[in-house]
């Protein structure tokens, strides 16, 4: 049977990843980012494929040593960044359009999306791209102009959705992060941008033919009367509208007596007017019927006497439906209001920008280059996951928010008698060869007595040697120290492969990775 997925979908289980985190508390899930693979590519130029399967994962859980919780202020929505560029055609906004389409570019078209960010980084919606014009002048402004309805000057209407901080995190090259209410205020958001049943755009669908706007002689007329005498009827019609001296405003032509050139207003003069000097203008008339108020919209006729546009002079308010309709000389021309999501443009900016996608976004090293000892300074990695409900190791149970570290060591670590150095990287075991270890691991740091091993396999005996497949040191295992959550458990949901980063004392490590949906 015909069915639709729609790209709410995506939003909305972003939007439910990211709230994991804000009601942090209230929910058992716990979010990790974890580092790992301190082991060299075949190709370090090439990072090595990655697959989604089961056996992946565990190879994942081998690679990783270390690993950080996250927390509300490092996850956030994001959509792709597309910035405003001159001379270029934007999509605006229509109802009838799926999501897809409105945020999808068309390169052979000059065409990009229905949204833009500027570079004082104001995000902005076009409404209105006047009969798909280019953009050639840039919006500015916010929430505080027309209630963020930005007219520029090349007829585009671009509705101010919210404003990214220069210190946003979140805020990439190729990402710009998206608050999903006005409550978010750092966003520079405000419920006063936010106007349920804007009517700002209006599509011509057919043009019709033969419209013609005239300027007509006008015998003279006096306060009061309604019915003009005009030097010909020719092209006019009724439901035209009709402007000049005298003349009261949004006044239109009730009806036509073709026989003694005479029409009858709609609504009787404010003042003296017509004779010789003061001729009437009368045009082709857009009339709006709906259950809102305020929208006004005047058209435009092309050289071929057709409906060429439709421009919206005054926005209108409150509007969940609204019907079109052109009056003039001509036949066959019709238009349709586009009307906003329910309670407004820019009422959840995420949503409406598409943003099915979560960035997450943390720093390694943030308290020092260690993390208190946890994490070596001197080790690389050239694989980071996100992990979800990991258990501590030796339960079967995930861990809470309440019982989970900050920051984790994921190493196997041995206390081993004094003696010479181990190589970095290299594999260490015990047993009579590295092809057949009772024991087996990589040694991803070391300090005088203290061994860090990741990829571990196999039981350690305690008391027996521990061998360097490289470097032939031969030293005592005293004790061990298992990691601090059970390898396998929990899930990694995301998991990306890199190229080498070199930890560094003194340094910290921005990861940022996203997640589409």
């Amino acid at each position: 049977m015909p069915s639709i997925t729609s790209k709410k979908l995506g939003y909305n289980t972003a939007k439910l990843w990211r709230n994991v985190l804000y009601n942090s508390g209230a929910t058992d899930a716990v979010l990790y980012i974890s580092i790992g693979n301190h082991i060299v590519y075949a190709n370090e130029s090439s990072p090595d494929s990655i697959a989604d399967t089961i056996s992946t994962e565990k190879t994942v859980w081998d690679n990783s040593y270390a690993a950080k919780r996250l927390t509300a202020n490092d996850i956030e929505l994001v959509t792709p960044r597309i910035n405003w560029s001159g001379n270029t055609k934007f999509r605006q906004y229509d109802d009838t359009l799926s999501p897809a389409v409105l945020l999808s570019s068309n390169t052979s078209q000059n065409l990009k999306p229905m949204y833009v960010i500027t570079t004082n980084r104001d995000v902005y919606k076009c409404v209105s791209n006047n009969s798909s014009a280019n953009s050639t002048v840039l919006p500015t402004g916010d929430y505080t102009t027309s209630n963020g309805n930005i007219a520029t000057a090349d007829g585009y209407i671009w509705k101010y959705m919210y404003n990214v901080k220069p210190s946003n995190k979140f805020l990439t090259t190729d990402w710009v992060p998206a608050p999903i209410s006005t409550n978010q205020l750092d966003y520079n958001v405000s419920d006063t941008n936010v106007i349920d049943g804007e009517l700002a755009s209006i599509i011509v669908t057919a043009s019709g033919s033969d419209y013609y706007n005239r300027i007509v002689t006008v015998s003279a007329f006096a306060t009061g009367c309604s019915t003009l005498q005009l030097a010909n009827t020719s092209n006019v019609s009724a439901n035209m509208s009709v402007t000049g001296t005298g003349i009261f405003a949004d006044s239109y032509i009730s009806s036509v007596d073709t026989l003694n050139s005479r029409i009858t207003l709609s609504t009787a003069v404010t003042a003296n007017g017509g004779g010789t000097s003061n001729n009437l203008t009368i045009s082709t008339r857009v009339y709006i019927y709906g259950d809102g108020t305020g929208a006004i919209a005047t058209a435009a006729l092309s050289s071929g006497n057709n409906v060429s546009n439709i421009t919206v002079s005054t926005i209108g308010t409150g509007y969940s439906y609204a019907n079109v309709y052109i009056y003039g000389s001509g036949t066959s021309a019709n238009a349709r209001a586009i009307l906003p999501p329910k309670y407004g443009h820019a009422y959840n900016p995420a949503q409406e920008l598409g943003a099915s996608n979560i960035m997450v976004a943390t720093r390694i090293g943030e308290i020092d280059s260690t993390e208190g000892g946890l994490i070596s300074s001197n080790t690389t990695f050239r694989q980071y996951g996100l992990l979800v409900n990991p258990h501590k190791y030796g339960n079967t149970s995930a861990v809470t928010y309440a019982t989970a570290n900050s920051v984790i060591s994921q190493t196997t670590n041995i206390n081993l008698v004094a003696g010479a150095v181990y190589a970095l990287d290299e594999i260490v075991y015990q047993g009579s060869s590295v092809s057949n270890a009772s024991f087996i691991g990589n040694v991803n740091a070391q300090t005088a007595n203290l061994l860090k091993l990741s990829r571990v396999r196999g039981t350690i005996l305690l008391g027996a040697v521990l061998i360097g497949a490289t470097s032939g040191t031969s030293r005592a295992v005293v004790s061990k120290i298992n990691p601090e959550f059970q390898p396998y458990s929990g899930d990694f949901v995301y998991v990306e492969n890199i190229s080498k980063t070199q930890r560094i004392d003194g340094q910290a490590e921005n990861i940022k990775l996203v997640v589409s949906f």
